[in-house]
């Protein structure tokens, strides 16, 4: 996909896309519904998105922009003007991931069509081994529209031998190594969506009075008061045509590898996977919290320092719910240690001009400035020692900006806490992360070679108090997992090279990376127990 070079100035991962889809019985048009339910997804994609329309009797429409999800539906108006009514439609919510240029070409859903077969399909994730499958299509001799795999995976389907859609699929994808869960209107009248072997991506459906829905979170259901949704799970089809619904497999599934960032940061709090997204990052914050314990009883925090620290500050918005676990936890384990310690929300949010913040990232004076406009910061800070805590600070440009005004303004001393381990591997599945140059956490040695960095040393480049990532063996946990059943069921890459597959044929910075070995658990157990003694 391509995208915007601002990317770089942003400390947050952000998985590509966001998908929605509806089927409806004759004479029920579904467009209104399924832009409801994009609207749900827009902290999934907010840089480009669209909607393909198929009317029984008439042909496939697609209608998208490089602009906001919200943007570009402002009203019902724009479906009546643009013809967009129809029984089947999907939408697709985007951000954009590599490149410098972004063009309405760019934007999906993606249509394709060839010996009778047609189809829009939307996408999220991001295909590895994208050349080998481009080269394919050369004996077609097909124009494509822009330089997205998203766009190369329709085309493979639809050239693909079979005599229906799920034989096309299967040969299609075969041998397709990446993540993409897909929603697709074909033709003849079908709404299709299928997840990736290794369920990298989520994909939900749900069924009511007739209509049928797919969104890559339950978020978009609840929009639309469906409260009720079933995983699509790896490797499978779902079709939905006058016939009803059916779910069938069309490829094996693979080590299941469902990215672990999604319960972390990408997904929205409200939203069910394994549970409520939301008690997942209290969890989180929860342990954070039994190591941050650990830490004060073993005098690796001063007793000064704890009897301190007056406010447990979030970066807002995602982080809330793990800061405000934090605080509860350390409140009951240390008991008289912070009886004056108090959670604040001291950093609100600017929710009006800064939303729309192009203009600052285009001047580099401005730039630098930024976060002055997009929080407000409460005076009842400053003089204070705090915790802040975020819930993942993966270049760790704009938490530098923001320490630095903090300290700037008056705040006596900041105590760095985050809700995930160290992000130390660029990410090939769907984020924003291309190479680990970006990554706060990883520098290079004299000798050209990637190392992460100690918590002490990001302490010192950020000019704070301390720093304290929340440990891998932590973040399982938190989980409900040991460390041995994640890694048989996520994808934890970015954090510490365990894939759904062998990644190192795609990693072009791999020669230049000790560190990104596959450990098995046992021995990231041991460690895990030394590191514990050690401090504790």
């Amino acid at each position: 996909m391509a995208g915007s070079t601002s990317n770089k100035f942003l400390d947050k991962p952000h998985d590509h896309c966001g998908l929605a889809g509806s089927f409806a019985p004759p004479k029920n048009n579904v467009s209104n519904v399924v832009v409801e339910m994009g609207k749900a997804l827009q902290h999934r994609g907010q840089n480009g998105g669209g909607l393909a329309v198929k009317a029984h009797g008439k042909l496939i429409k697609v209608f998208k922009k490089a602009r906001a999800f919200n943007e570009i539906f402002r009203s019902v108006d724009i479906i009546e003007k643009n013809s967009l009514r129809g029984e089947i439609a999907i939408a697709h919510l985007r951000y954009p991931t590599e490149g410098a240029g972004r063009q309405d070409c760019d934007a999906q859903p993606f249509y394709a069509s060839f010996g009778g077969w047609e189809l829009a399909l939307g996408h999220n994730g991001s295909i590895v081994d994208v050349k080998k499958h481009r080269r394919k299509l050369k004996k077609f001799k097909i124009e494509t529209e822009s330089d997205s795999d998203s766009e190369i995976l329709a085309w493979l389907i639809v050239t693909s031998p079979g005599i229906t859609w799920k034989q096309k699929i299967s040969t299609a994808l075969a041998d397709v190594k990446g993540a993409y869960s897909l929603v697709m209107v074909a033709n003849d009248d079908k709404l299709m969506a299928l997840r990736d072997p290794w369920g990298i991506r989520p994909l939900v459906w749900s069924q009511d009075n007739g209509h049928v829905f797919v969104a890559s979170e339950t978020c978009a259901l609840d929009r639309i008061s469906v409260r009720h949704a079933e995983k699509l799970k790896s490797g499978q089809l779902l079709i939905a045509d006058k016939d009803g619904v059916s779910i069938s497999d069309y490829t094996k599934a693979q080590k299941q590898s469902f990215c672990v960032f999604e319960k972390l940061y990408f997904s929205n709090e409200t939203s069910s996977w394994d549970g409520v997204i939301g008690e997942n990052r209290e969890s989180l914050g929860n342990q954070l919290a039994k190591e941050e314990v650990t830490r004060v009883r073993s005098g690796k925090l001063g007793k000064n320092a704890i009897e301190n620290i007056g406010y447990v500050i979030a970066v807002p918005d995602t982080a809330r719910p793990g800061a405000f676990a934090f605080y509860e936890r350390l409140k009951k384990e240390l008991g008289a240690q912070v009886e004056n310690l108090r959670y604040f929300r001291g950093l609100v949010k600017e929710r009006y001009d800064y939303a729309r913040r192009t203009f600052i990232e285009d001047d580099p004076y401005l730039r630098t400035r930024h976060i002055e406009k997009k929080f407000f910061i409460s005076p009842a800070i400053i003089g204070k020692s705090i915790y802040l805590i975020d819930d993942t600070a993966v270049r760790l440009n704009t938490f530098k900006i923001l320490v630095e005004h903090l300290l700037k303004i008056g705040v006596r001393e900041i105590h760095c806490r985050f809700l995930a381990p160290k992000f130390v591997n660029p990410c090939f599945l769907g984020v924003n992360i291309g190479s680990r140059d970006e990554l706060g956490a990883v520098a290079k040695d004299k000798d050209g070679k990637y190392q992460i960095m100690t918590e002490e040393e990001i302490r010192d480049q950020l000019k704070v108090a301390s720093v304290c990532y929340l440990s891998m063996q932590g973040m399982a946990h938190a989980l409900g997992q040991t460390l041995e059943q994640m890694h048989k069921s996520h994808c934890t890459g970015c954090l510490d090279y365990h894939n759904p597959f062998d990644m190192c044929a795609f990693d072009p910075e791999f020669v230049k990376t000790p560190y990104a070995k596959v450990k098995t658990p046992k021995v990231i157990d041991k460690i895990y127990t030394q590191v514990q003694a050690q401090i504790g």
